[in-house]
Order: structure tokens, then C-alpha cells, then sequence
């Protein structure tokens, strides 16, 4: 029994009088306009045929419809060509170290990387509590006081109250103030650690902990060297350039 469903089958498959099934296309392209042009002039009325104006109307037409598919794919091409370049510019910000707004900041090789506030307005008593992302205990407490409109570093030697050298890792720098509201903002730096092209926009990974878009960058520092406790040093990029070259844009 089962032979015989196998071989009936077998003829169905191969039974040249099988009707066909069709499946309509939802998009035509420029061979479907053609095919569809040539059947027209194939199957047109002999005694009432195309006028001259008509097939030239429908000359120009299809000339114009396959310049457009032309320039389409040539725009699909060029989008392809700029997502490898995008692909590459954003892979090349891979271990740069980079200023951003924001509260998280790095220590790498026992060394803090950096952090600025910039004040619009004056501003009294202001501190830092620095707080380790991982265990989320507070590590130290910097006294600035007040401080007058403008930039102004934070000086850590990446010490804990007792003087000992904190892990490598994120810190977050907490302020606190007098003032009703913070008339300025907090600048940290810290490095790049991966590229991420799941989502539609391409993000960055900050100090591996925090997602940021390009935008968001305020500076690019590239030949940073950061030097180890021991006075060995590390080179984060580009070892043939001789000095720290930054490049900043404008922080709005």
C-alpha cells in the first residue's frame, strides 16, 4: 500500500498536465514592464494598432522607470558603502578615552581619569562623595567649597579615606551642595570599551557600564597615556604619536 501512495505521488510530481500553481508578485520590476510591454504590442489589435505617439509614449516611460530602478540601485549601494564606513568610525572609537556628561567616572591602572565641573553661576559648599558603582559604599568625601563661575577640575588621587588605592573600576561621583539647584554640570572622562550595531542607531559602551550615543560626546582624547602605580606605563592608542591630541566640541 505504501508503494503504491509513493509511486502515485512520483506521478504527481512529474505529471506535465499538473496545473501550476501561481504566486502574483506584489512588486514589479523592469522585466515585468517590459514583458508586460511586448505582450501589449504582441496582442494588439491588428486592425486598430498603436498609434505612433502612444508607443512613444510608453517608450519614454519605461525609459524613465528603468532610470529610476538604475538610481535606486546606485543609492542602495552608496547606503551600503556608508554603513562600512559608519561600522568602521565607530569601531575605531574602540579604547579611546572620552568626555562626557555625566556622574560615572573611571579609574584605570590605579589612576582617576579625570572630571570637570563647569559653572554657570557661582555656587557654595560643594562636595563630592564618591561612591564605587560595584558595592555602592562611599570611598571618600572631597571638600571643594565654593567655587566661582567657570571650568574647575576634580583633583582624586584614586585614594580611599585611609590613603589606600581603590580598585580599578567605575566610581560615581555624588555632589552635594547649599544651592537649590546645580547651576552647572559634571564633565567625566572615561573610555570606550565596546560598539553596539543591534539597535538602529549605533551606541557606544561607557566605561562598560553605560550606553551613549555619539552625540554625547563632548571630547576625544587620543595617545593618552595612562601610567601604572609603579611607574610603568600603558598607551591606550596610537603608540607613533608623540603627544595627547583632543579634539573637543562644543559642551551646550
Amino acid at each position: 500500500m505504501e508503494k503504491i501512495q509513493t509511486e502515485n505521488k512520483l506521478f504527481q510530481e512529474i505529471n506535465p498536465y499538473k496545473p501550476k500553481t501561481r504566486t502574483p508578485k506584489k512588486v514589479l520590476d523592469r522585466n515585468d514592464f517590459m514583458l508586460l510591454f511586448v505582450k501589449q504590442l504582441q496582442y494588439q489589435d491588428p486592425m486598430n494598432p498603436l498609434e505612433n505617439n502612444e508607443m512613444a509614449t510608453q517608450l519614454a516611460l519605461f525609459n524613465q522607470l528603468d532610470e529610476l530602478y538604475a538610481l535606486n540601485e546606485k543609492f542602495n549601494e552608496l547606503i551600503e558603502a556608508n554603513k562600512i564606513n559608519s561600522f568602521h568610525t565607530y569601531a575605531s572609537m574602540i579604547g579611546k578615552i572620552v568626555e562626557i556628561e555625566g556622574n560615572e567616572a573611571l579609574v584605570k591602572n590605579g589612576n582617576f581619569l579625570g572630571a570637570k565641573i563647569i559653572l554657570d553661576e557661582p555656587i557654595s559648599n560643594l562636595k563630592i562623595k564618591i561612591v564605587s558603582l560595584e558595592s555602592g559604599k562611599t570611598l571618600k568625601n572631597l571638600d571643594l567649597g565654593a567655587l566661582s563661575p567657570g571650568e574647575h577640575l576634580i583633583n582624586w588621587d584614586a585614594t580611599d579615606e585611609n590613603g589606600e588605592v581603590v580598585p580599578d573600576g567605575t566610581y560615581i561621583l555624588s555632589l552635594s551642595y547649599d544651592d537649590k539647584n546645580f547651576p552647572g554640570k559634571l564633565i567625566v572622562s572615561g573610555e570606550i570599551s565596546s560598539v553596539s550595531f543591534e539597535e538602529k542607531n549605533p551606541f557606544f559602551m561607557f566605561n562598560g557600564t553605560k550606553k551613549i550615543d555619539i552625540s554625547e560626546v563632548k571630547s576625544i582624547k587620543e595617545n593618552i597615556v595612562i601610567p601604572n602605580k609603579d611607574n610603568s606605563q600603558q598607551e591606550s592608542s596610537n603608540e607613533d604619536m608623540g603627544r595627547n591630541k583632543v579634539i573637543t566640541r562644543r559642551i551646550s
